[in-house]
């Protein structure tokens, strides 16, 4: 059986740069540089924006890496080569903001100079579709035909300077406000619930830590808190220096937030939230996983619109790697759960096609349709401070009402070529499913396999879409057997 498909192009067409569905990386002075964001934003100007509507309308921003003002040059200068006539520039911003600013000034597309949660050598360029197409990251496909120009793309670089700074954050704020209050209302079926929550909200002032990697990464979080009416003195910032003095690893992950859990400590602060570069991602403190933050968001409006005849949610779309706690919502809320491929634009894609205003990935990930195509930690600060107004309890009493999931994240190296690995995995996959057969419940090979047993626990085998790996995902309400399936995986795939 071939269970490959095609979003899952990767390549290195230098030496560690790489493009994927998500985009492109590689490390700032080798492998990528002002010419490769040259070239990549040329191709994306004449392989995606050659059928849009003239003159073009582009936003352009990069994340706090200090090393994305000269490659955000490199890509403006491809595009008023190009001839596209408008080159919005919101500077400093976050991968939520771009996707969202695509849609609010009716753009073309978008071009955002990231590497998401990489270490701070490297850096990379994501591409927004237009707002037509929903304003999200680019499809595979389009990635694939950048990919495979990528050789024959000779660019001579006449660099120019980047346009006047337009800052939209203050209207990016207030739209997210006003959004999350009338979702509040469709599922409570009415009117100015939303409004309330929020006053209430005010009312108490929760105490907050803010890990956003760096002083420039704080000002945006932390304007949110102070728009929807948190006082700045019950907002405590950590890692306030340059991105390079950041005491943790960028991704933000709970196991990398020993500072901010000490800062919760000291200071008797009722909630934390830490961010990566893009602030794409939320991880909430006291947490025991990344996993808890869009269930429980997901957990508030199901509460709220438990009662109405009318539900405003009726499905959710994940990915095949986030956690099973959202059967258990589903099953406790009469919602159906709908996976997908690993990929945030496979969920983004799932939510379009079937009209969801809710999908969500386990790494942190909220998405919430109506303010962006893409994953929003505003949103998922919204959401779970709402939650805690309106339910009177602590983020540590929500997290307790949920059901205990123990979850392993390993991976095997595999010396094969990436068409190689699929064989030598449904070979091995096979063999598996043939002998435990009894003790399995569903198969999902969407991506790689998604095995659930009769005990519902689970295991998640697919190869990277970047690497010569394997990655095995386990998870079961006990630890041991967690502990059991991940040995029995990688001793599968070492044979």
């Amino acid at each position: 059986m071939d269970i490959r498909h095609p979003s899952s192009i990767i390549v290195k067409t230098m030496s560690n740069l790489i493009i994927s569905l998500s985009g492109i990386r590689g490390v700032v002075g080798e492998s990528l540089t002002e010419r490769e964001s040259y070239t990549a934003a040329n191709l994306f100007l004449k392989i995606y924006l050659k059928s849009k509507k003239k003159p073009l309308k582009i936003i352009v921003g990069r994340d706090i890496k200090p090393t994305g003002t000269k490659l955000l040059k490199g890509a403006v200068a491809a595009v008023y080569k190009n001839e596209a006539v408008t080159a919005i520039n919101l500077g400093i911003t976050t991968l939520p903001i771009m996707e969202w600013a695509v849609k609010h000034f009716k753009a073309s597309g978008g071009i955002f100079i990231t590497a998401s949660h990489n270490p701070i050598e490297w850096n990379g360029i994501k591409f927004i579709s237009s707002s037509e197409d929903g304003a999200s990251i680019l499809p595979a496909s389009i990635m694939e035909k950048i990919r495979c120009a990528w050789k024959d793309e000779s660019s001579k670089i006449s660099m120019a300077e980047l346009p006047k700074k337009t800052p939209c954050t203050d209207e990016y704020n207030r739209d997210v406000i006003e959004k999350i209050k009338k979702v509040i209302d469709l599922c409570l079926l009415e009117t100015n619930k939303g409004d309330e929550i929020f006053s209430k909200l005010r009312a108490e002032q929760p105490r907050i830590a803010l890990d956003a990697c760096s002083k420039e990464g704080l000002q945006i979080p932390k304007s949110f808190l102070m728009h929807i009416g948190i006082e700045e003195k019950n907002i405590h910032p950590i890692n306030m220096g340059a991105l390079s003095e950041c005491k943790r690893r960028l991704e933000p992950s709970p196991i990398y937030l020993a500072e901010l859990k000490e800062t919760i400590k000291k200071h008797n602060l009722d909630i934390g939230f830490a961010f990566d570069p893009d602030q794409d991602r939320l991880v909430v403190i006291p947490s025991w996983s990344e996993e808890l933050v869009p269930v429980l968001c997901a957990k508030f409006l199901l509460e709220l619109q438990k009662n109405s005849k009318t539900k405003y949610i009726k499905q959710i779309a994940i990915n095949l790697s986030t956690s099973s706690l959202w059967e258990e919502l589903a099953e406790k809320y009469g919602v159906e759960i709908i996976r997908t491929r690993v990929g945030e634009i496979n969920v983004v894609e799932a939510m379009q096609n079937h009209n969801l205003p809710l999908g969500a990935e386990g790494n942190g990930g909220v998405i919430l349709k109506d303010i962006n195509a893409g994953r929003n930690s505003t949103v998922g600060m919204a959401l779970m401070l709402a939650y805690m107004a309106w339910s009177n309890r602590s983020i540590k009493e929500l997290e307790d009402e949920l059901p205990r999931y123990f979850m392993d994240k390993d991976k095997i190296e595999i010396s094969l070529s990436q068409e190689k690995i699929h064989k030598f995995l449904d070979e091995k996959m096979n063999t598996f499913i043939e002998q435990d057969k009894n003790k399995i419940k569903q198969i999902d090979t969407q991506d790689g396999y998604r095995v659930v047993f009769n005990d519902n626990s689970s295991a998640h085998i697919r190869p990277s879409n970047t690497e010569h790996i394997i990655r095995i995902i386990t998870e079961s309400k006990d630890e041991q057997t967690v502990h059991f399936l991940t040995s029995q995986f990688k001793s599968l795939l070492s044979n």
